[in-house]
């Protein structure tokens, strides 16, 4: 449920401006992937238009966040707290819910039996020091799948900032799905991966480093190693997906895998 209707538009749109200015998103980037216009998308973050709930979800997740969480960090800030000391909660929470979780951890006592020098995620930590990386609806093809070009984003998933600021630019990194076996052992069907977009030029290939690039229609993820001035392609699984030459004619660098997810069966 969402708060009093008198409440959501101030609450959304001091959200949405103290991300948008942390963040430096561009609004018109965000106007044209949701589709809409640029006047009605300022409306919302000016908090001059309390619109729908749905549009005002999109936008929440174009700036790579969940609207729940969005909301609390709104009410967080209007009720005079410091932004960079808001902390979210790890699961999806009704504003209710949320709420009454602060309070209970505020006032109750620390367990009897507790450790004190129990990790550092199990207490409240600094939003600057995560980031929120969009998984995006696109997959990316490990055999010979075809490729849906969108930027719709399903879902986000939170990186630990010095983690990223290894690699480069947190803002030009993203998350997709892996289809089909060709990259086994290294990949599976349904591993989730992330890909440093800015790491999308020829001359930023590192022999035998992992890369998702698309070839014509299709979106890969192969090993790639320049030889002279040939691409070689490389499956992990090269038995059954023998080595090749890129048509550069036909190619476009996405990005560098850094980093794998899966789930554990």
């Amino acid at each position: 449920m969402e708060k009093n209707k008198s409440d959501i538009k101030e609450i959304f749109s001091i959200a949405a401006k103290h991300v948008l200015s942390t963040k430096g998103i561009r609004q018109n980037a965000i106007a044209q992937s949701l589709n809409i216009g640029t006047t009605t998308l300022n409306n919302y973050v000016t908090g001059r238009r309390e619109g729908d709930e749905t549009t005002r979800r999109r936008i929440a997740d174009r700036l790579g966040w969940n609207y729940e969480k969005l909301l609390a960090f709104g009410q967080w800030i209007l009720n005079g707290n410091q932004p960079d000391d808001f902390y979210p909660p790890t699961v999806d929470l009704t504003q209710k819910e949320h709420f009454e979780s602060s309070v209970d951890a505020n006032l109750s006592p620390p367990s009897s039996n507790a450790k004190e020098d129990r990790p550092g995620y199990l207490r409240n930590q600094n939003t600057t020091t995560f980031i929120s990386v969009p998984k995006f609806v696109a997959r990316l093809s490990g055999d010979h799948g075809s490729f849906q070009e969108t930027d719709l984003t399903e879902s986000n998933m939170m990186f630990h900032k010095e983690f990223l600021m290894k690699y480069g630019n947190p803002d030009q990194m993203a998350l997709f799905e892996i289809t089909g076996n060709s990259m086994h052992p290294f990949l599976y069907n349904g591993d989730v991966v992330l890909v440093n977009l800015s790491k999308n030029n020829l001359t930023d290939i590192i022999d035998g480093k992992a890369y998702a690039f698309r070839e014509d229609h299709t979106v890969k993820v192969k090993r790639l190693s320049l030889q002279g001035s040939a691409l070689i392609a490389t499956s992990e699984n090269s038995l059954l997906y023998p080595p090749y030459t890129v048509d550069t004619g036909n190619f476009s660098l996405i990005g560098e895998v850094l980093w794998i997810g899966h789930e554990v069966n």
